[in-house]
């Protein structure tokens, strides 16, 4: 796959993501893929390492968000069998609150699927948000 192909398909991950369209996660990812998210899992629930099958199960499941998240993309580049690209997202639970934060992911690909996965985001914000 060229580099638009995989900027292409990065970005339509990070859209079934801010819907938990958890089938077009399943279709995007290779058979091997794992999703890892900065954080100790002790400390940041969502934090570390996701088999595929996990991740796609969570992505299976309603989103907390009230219609989604909106998400923001900012600057993207492709190199070789890798996307890195920024995010910004804005959510509303059901009780009113509105939860935003930064992203940068890198994404790996291979056999024309995202192999690889790493999430980076102010994890301090969104624990604090999370726990109220």
């Amino acid at each position: 796959m060229s580099t638009e192909e995989n900027k292409k398909m990065a970005i339509e991950l990070l859209q079934a993501s801010a819907i938990h369209d958890g089938k077009r996660f399943d279709e995007l990812l290779h058979p091997d893929a794992t999703y890892w998210v900065i954080g100790k899992p002790h400390l940041f629930a969502y934090g570390g390492e996701q088999t595929r099958e996990q991740i796609v199960a969570y992505m299976s499941t309603p989103s907390i968000f009230v219609g989604g998240v909106q998400t923001t993309f900012g600057d993207i580049t492709a190199e070789d069998d890798r996307v890195a690209l920024e995010a910004e997202t804005k959510g509303t639970l059901p009780d009113g609150r509105v939860y935003t934060n930064v992203y940068h992911y890198l994404m790996k690909f291979k056999d024309g699927k995202i192999i690889r996965v790493k999430e980076y985001l102010d994890t301090q914000s969104a624990a604090e948000f999370f726990s109220k």
